[in-house]
């Protein structure tokens, strides 16, 4: 049996054993939908200077030219859908059922919920709030309405600029999305990495952080990674065949263990 057809099958395994799964992704698998990553040939940051409209400080200096590039964003977002590999973690989740399968992402597309998954925590803050990064007030944004402000929308509080609740360079991660997310990925059987390099902390330590009680880790990628010597299974290969693979996997598993019931 070729390495990662073995590997997946010993993940299907651990998956249908588990009592509690944490799910952790990043920009490979969006990807698939039309979304290209910030870092990597052909990314984000190749078409935009990231110290320009990508830092907590460009914000505070030019929020008019930030907000050029985050309605970019927004239009990117909103004409894309899920693909199979967003659909499939859906698929364990309601195999496991949702109380017992968690996904922790880094990405702010909210793909993961399109495709029906809940818990879903986003490490890296979320673009359906809008915030205010001098009084704190929040409000839902209205794509329709907010993005056509021009030059930006600003705080009915104070009057300063409101910007996504997404966390931009030289801005900390919500420490308490964070730590709940630790804390998740802790008390799982098993972490299941999809579409990340790792390359991002502190976000990647939920996958990499040691694991005192022997949990279970195993990355979906479609390269190796520096840190893959750290985990337990390496499953290569594009997510979009890989991921609704291991759902087959594990319906057989379960479709056999049930069977042996009886």
């Amino acid at each position: 049996m070729h390495k990662t057809h073995e590997n997946l099958h010993k993940v299907a395994k651990l998956v249908a054993d588990a009592k509690r799964i944490t799910f952790f992704s990043g920009a490979g698998i969006s990807v698939p939908s039309g979304i290209p990553d910030f870092r990597s040939p052909g990314g984000i940051w190749e078409t935009y200077d990231m110290f320009e409209v990508g830092t907590l400080r460009a914000f505070k200096e030019r929020p008019e030219k930030v907000w050029t590039f985050i309605r970019d964003l927004y239009t990117l977002f909103t004409e894309r859908k899920p693909n199979p590999a967003h659909y499939a973690i859906t698929d364990i989740q309601k195999l496991k059922g949702e109380d017992n399968v968690f996904i922790v992402t880094q990405n702010i597309d909210g793909l993961h919920q399109l495709a029906g998954s809940k818990n879903v925590y986003e490490v890296h803050g979320t673009p359906d709030t809008l915030h205010c990064i001098r009084c704190g007030f929040e409000e839902q944004i209205d794509i329709e309405k907010h993005t056509k402000i021009k030059p930006y929308p600003i705080c009915s509080k104070c009057k300063k600029p409101l910007k996504p609740k997404i966390v931009l360079f030289e801005e900390l991660l919500d420490p308490t999305i964070l730590s709940a997310s630790m804390k998740l990925a802790r008390k799982s059987n098993l972490i299941i990495g999809v579409g990340t390099s790792l390359g991002i902390f502190p976000a990647a330590d939920i996958l990499l952080a040691p694991s005192p009680n022997k949990i279970k880790k195993a990355l979906f990628n479609l390269t190796p990674t520096d840190y893959d010597r750290l985990l337990h299974y390496i499953i290569l290969g594009d997510v979009v065949d890989t991921l609704p693979v291991l759902v087959k996997e594990v319906e057989k598993i379960l479709s056999s263990e049930e069977n042996n019931r009886y």
